[in-house]
This record gives C-alpha cells, sequence and structure tokens, in this order.
C-alpha cells in the first residue's frame, strides 16, 4: 500500500507540471515547429474519454486524479498552438483546429457531468482510448522523424508522461483491475519512451550541427 500510494502520489505531482515545459516554450519562442496539433487534438481526446469514463465509474480519485490536470494543460496548449500556429515552416498549419478542440472538449465533459452520454458509449470509451492515445503518441513521433529535428518538442513532458504511464499500470492493476486501462497505459508508456528517445537523437543532431556551424565561422 505505501508503493502504490508513492507512486499515485508522485504521478499527481508530476502531472502537476508535465505539460508545463512545452507551454512555456511555446509562448518563449512562439514557435511551434515540430509539434504536431493533430497529436494534442487525439491526446486531449484520450483524456477527456478517461477522465469522463474514472467519473463516471466513480473509481478512486487516486486512480485517476492527474487526468484533471492533464485535461486542463492541453487545454492551455491548444491554445497557444492556434494562437502560433502561423510561426511554423508548415504554411498549411491550421491553428482553427486547435480552437474547435477547446470547444469540443469543455462540450463532452460537462454533457458527461450532466449525465447525457449514454452509458453504452461510456463503457465503451476506455477501449476506443487505445487506438486514439498511441495514434497521438505515433503522430508526434513521425512528425520528429520526418523533421529530423526535435524542434519545440519538449522532452521532459514526455518524460514525466512515460515515468506516468508506467506507475499507472501498476496502480491500477492493484486499486481497479481493470485490464483495458493497464493495457492502454502500458501502450502509452512504450510510444511516450519512445519519443523521449527521438527528442534526445535529434535534440544531439541540431547541437552537433550547430557546434559545427560555430567551427566554421571560426576558422
Amino acid at each position: 500500500m505505501v508503493v502504490l500510494q508513492f507512486l499515485s502520489l508522485s504521478v499527481n505531482i508530476l502531472c502537476l507540471v508535465q505539460k508545463l515545459p512545452q507551454i512555456i516554450r511555446v509562448y518563449q519562442t512562439k514557435n511551434i515547429n515540430s509539434i504536431s496539433i493533430e497529436s494534442v487534438l487525439l491526446g486531449e481526446t484520450a483524456y477527456t474519454l478517461l477522465l469522463t469514463y474514472n467519473l463516471w465509474k466513480n473509481y478512486p480519485l487516486s486512480a485517476f486524479f492527474e487526468y484533471i490536470f492533464l485535461f486542463l494543460q492541453d487545454i492551455l496548449l491548444l491554445y497557444a498552438l492556434g494562437k502560433y500556429s502561423t510561426n511554423t515552416k508548415d504554411k498549411q498549419t491550421d491553428g482553427s483546429k486547435a480552437y474547435y478542440g477547446i470547444f469540443i472538449f469543455c462540450f463532452y465533459l460537462l454533457a458527461s457531468l450532466a449525465g447525457f452520454i449514454p452509458a453504452t458509449w461510456m463503457n465503451l470509451s476506455p477501449i476506443l482510448v487505445i487506438p486514439i492515445g498511441a495514434s497521438s503518441k505515433i503522430l508526434q513521433l513521425r512528425t520528429i522523424l520526418a523533421n529530423k529535428s526535435a524542434g519545440q518538442v519538449s522532452r521532459i513532458g514526455w518524460a514525466i508522461a512515460a515515468y506516468g504511464s508506467l506507475a499507472r499500470v501498476i496502480t491500477n492493476l492493484y486499486q481497479t483491475g481493470d485490464m483495458t486501462l493497464v493495457a492502454n497505459l502500458l501502450i502509452g508508456f512504450i510510444l511516450n519512451l519512445s519519443v523521449v528517445i527521438a527528442c534526445t537523437i535529434y535534440s544531439q543532431d541540431r547541437t552537433v550541427k550547430s557546434s559545427d556551424e560555430q567551427r566554421k565561422k571560426t576558422t
């Protein structure tokens, strides 16, 4: 029980700031290069479905507390992405998608809290989260690999997400026994870790290139 309480507490604390490095980075640079808006939208879809499902099932708050903060942080991130969507190498980036997403996610949450979502859909939602959440991470990974640059993607945020997924695999095995959630979290851990590795590789490549360019200027 002590280990489970520690894992839950550490995840809750870290998730308070999981998205903040990414949000701060976007606001500081006013640039969203290599950040996939589609990935964030799918990720927020997964958070919304998981949050509403856990609330509907009346699971212990300690089992899903972080989703509240992840939901709110992704709303802020989507606003930032919409605001600075023109400051990217991809001229076709449409910031309006981020704003539409904010409205839809907030509306769905309110509708769920009011009991307007059918029970059949609520039972189905955690199953849908698996492909949705995986697609979100795959899209971000593909964007980094395609650009061969980590751009403004925050490695710290993804590392926290990887730890949170692994910790929640353990806590859900003992607290809820919900294997659908466990499977989703395990897949999330693997893909989150893959993004961290990609960010590390391409951040190092960018550092090496910058160093080479600096040497050429001084010679």
